[in-house]
């Protein structure tokens, strides 16, 4: 279901709103652009629209999500129609458009944010759909991971709201919703969204979003300490090395820089010469 005529609306909506800010605009303010996020040539043509249409990419969020039509349990075919869809759409896609927003990020050398929508299935079983958890579990660890990208300017972090009023929220058991506090109000979820873009700290973030807690980020400081693997500083065994460009941008926490050739004029050094640097795991 590609809701064409839903997202026409949607882009002509946000025009009518832009409007009221630019009153002269030599282009379109949103786009509407037909894209099944599970063909990589769709996904591609859609960026270079985008990029046609407005010169570059600032923003992106990755929010193309459905729920497993058959019930795993009740599943008796290959899944290609079923949970294999549901990864396709859910999980793959998310990272093949957050492979094409970096990329693009890349060429235009200049910092830019990409927000994935997970799901707070993904933090905890959703024992009535193991795949829709599976899938949203995957995109949250995947964001997580690509907290290097600020480096380069890039953050990619992960919303996770329980379930808002959509019309796959609307197929849940009223009474789950009930326990659960109500629908999480979309105004709930934008703030999250603007929280994320906003707040320049926030790479490989996850905010949890629920009416019973409201917005807090997961895992926990004590929980993220359980994990983290810490290097003792009156070790030098426990530090790491590796290469990378001069001139990217260092990690917060880094100890040391040195060149391996001190006697170099620098200044002189093209950009793809190497340093070496040290930081702790943490």
């Amino acid at each position: 279901d590609f809701a064409e005529e839903k997202g026409k609306e949607v882009a002509c909506l946000v025009e009518k709103e832009n409007s009221g800010f630019h009153e002269k605009l030599e282009f379109h303010s949103a786009i509407f652009v037909k894209c099944d996020v599970t063909n990589p040539r769709d996904i591609t043509l859609a960026f270079e629209k985008h990029v046609a249409t407005f010169g570059g990419l600032d923003i992106c969020i990755n929010s193309a999500g459905i729920g497993n039509p058959v019930p795993f349990k009740d599943d008796q075919t290959d899944g290609t129609k079923t949970w294999r869809h549901t990864i396709n759409v859910n999980l793959v896609a998310v990272i093949d458009c957050t492979r094409l927003a970096i990329k693009t990020m890349q060429a235009q050398q200049r910092p830019g944010v990409i927000i994935n929508v997970g799901s707070s299935a993904g933090l905890y079983p959703l024992l009535l759909g193991p795949i829709y958890s599976a899938s949203k579990g995957g995109v949250i660890m995947f964001t997580r991971s690509l907290t290097p990208y600020k480096r380069q300017g890039i953050r990619v972090n992960v919303l996770c709201p329980e379930f808002v009023r959509t019309e796959m929220g609307e197929k849940m058991d009223p009474k789950l919703i009930s326990l659960m506090g109500g629908f999480v109000p979309m105004e709930m979820v934008v703030k999250g969204a603007f929280e994320l873009i906003t707040d320049e700290s926030r790479a490989g973030s996850c905010l949890w979003i629920t009416n019973r807690r409201g917005l807090e980020y997961w895992p926990t400081p004590a929980e993220e300490a359980k994990y983290t693997v810490r290097s003792s500083s009156s070790s030098r065994n426990d530090m790491i090395s590796f290469q990378a460009p001069l001139g990217f941008q260092l990690p917060h926490n880094f100890k040391k820089l040195f060149i391996k050739d001190t006697d170099l004029d620098l200044s002189a050094l093209p950009l793809q010469c190497c340093a070496y640097i040290e930081f702790p795991f943490s």
